[in-house]
């Protein structure tokens, strides 16, 4: 079962949101505290969302974090699925469910399409077999 928390309901995930999200995002240890403090002021504001996985027995089982975004140069408003994180694989199933659920999110919210980052292989080919199609890579280089 895949449920979205409402904003007071996230301290009660806090602990669970922050090691998810930073172990998704693969956040540098140096970045942590403002990357968390953004989190929970995005999440507690509604500017985020968070929906999480539990089993049949309502162990938590993954989280994500989505953002409504628009895009600048087009306008058009898009869900984005920003940090995905399972403690254990999830069925094809539960991917199903979660691409249901996110879509109504985002046609609710008149957004034109889902985008999804992740640095994630795994997460790639299971978007990549719900019908999402790489639009572009992002490279990066430290100069100093």
């Amino acid at each position: 079962m895949i449920i979205k928390i409402m904003p007071n309901q996230v301290p009660y995930f806090w602990e669970a949101i922050k090691f998810a999200s930073t172990q998704a995002d693969e956040v540098n240890s140096k970045d942590l505290q403002p990357y968390l403090n953004e989190l929970l002021h995005a999440l507690l504001s509604s500017k985020a969302q968070c929906f999480v996985a539990l089993d049949d027995k309502k162990v938590l089982t993954g989280i994500l974090i989505t953002r409504l975004g628009v895009d600048k140069i087009t306008g058009d408003s898009f869900l984005l699925l920003q940090s995905v994180y399972a403690w254990k694989a999830l069925s094809n199933e539960i991917w199903r469910e979660a691409y249901e659920l996110f879509s109504a999110f985002a046609r609710k919210e008149k957004c034109k399409y889902l985008l999804l980052t992740s640095r994630n292989p795994a997460i790639w080919e299971r978007v990549e077999n719900l019908g999402f199609r790489e639009s572009n890579r992002t490279f990066i280089m430290n100069i100093f």
